[in-house]
């Protein structure tokens, strides 16, 4: 039977407002020593699939450092302590970053970011029929650009492997797309078909 490593020893060794670095002194059941092993501490991670009442998702166009590169993908950011639960944080990144809002909110989950060295989840969410209700409340950092693509048509070059994602966003659209597909949600047009035949495509 696998079991945890025991912590002999820990001490934070870098915090900011965006993460902590904790070093550990660790070893495993058979004896085996790892000193240092550093653990990022970050907020909740969240990714909203934001589809209009047309079938259209929202996405976001910007620039991110650590692959140097300028990316399409879903609107996203972390939770603050002053959020009071995930989908309110989730109504508040996608309202900061792109002006849409309302709709109904479907939870998709909720998953380890990165469980080898990182001790926080994403929460994904599916927000159905979001309206552009306001302006782009941005950082002083962020520069966004905010499109809508046809949902099936984007789903289906992402199966293709036709764009470059985040790989978690890649996750929180195929689970957005299992809900839609699905036909549970009333008002979505041949949205569900289309999905499923860029599924199988």
């Amino acid at each position: 039977m696998i079991e945890p490593w025991r912590v002999e020893r820990s001490v934070v060794t870098y915090r900011d407002r965006w993460l902590t670095v904790r070093s550990d002194d660790c070893r495993t059941v058979a004896g085996q020593e790892i000193a240092p092993y550093h653990v990022l501490e970050h907020s909740t991670w969240l990714n909203v699939v934001a589809l209009t009442p047309e079938g259209r998702i929202v996405l976001v166009t910007e620039y991110r450092h650590g692959s140097g590169e300028v990316l399409t993908g879903l609107p996203s950011g972390t939770m603050d302590p002053t959020d009071p639960d995930a989908e309110a944080a989730s109504r508040r990144e996608l309202l900061e970053e792109t002006g849409y809002g309302g709709g109904v909110f479907v939870p998709l989950g909720r998953y380890p970011a990165n469980p080898a060295n990182q001790t926080n989840d994403v929460t994904p969410f599916l927000a159905v029929g979001v309206e552009k209700i306001g302006e782009q409340e941005l950082d002083h950092t962020e520069e966004i650009a905010v499109s809508t693509e046809d949902f099936a048509e984007w789903f289906g070059l992402l199966c293709r492997m036709r764009l470059r994602v985040q790989v978690s966003h890649v996750a929180t659209a195929m689970l957005a797309a299992r809900v839609v597909g699905s036909g549970e949600i009333p008002g979505l047009g041949d949205l569900p078909d289309r999905l499923r035949d860029a599924w199988a495509r």
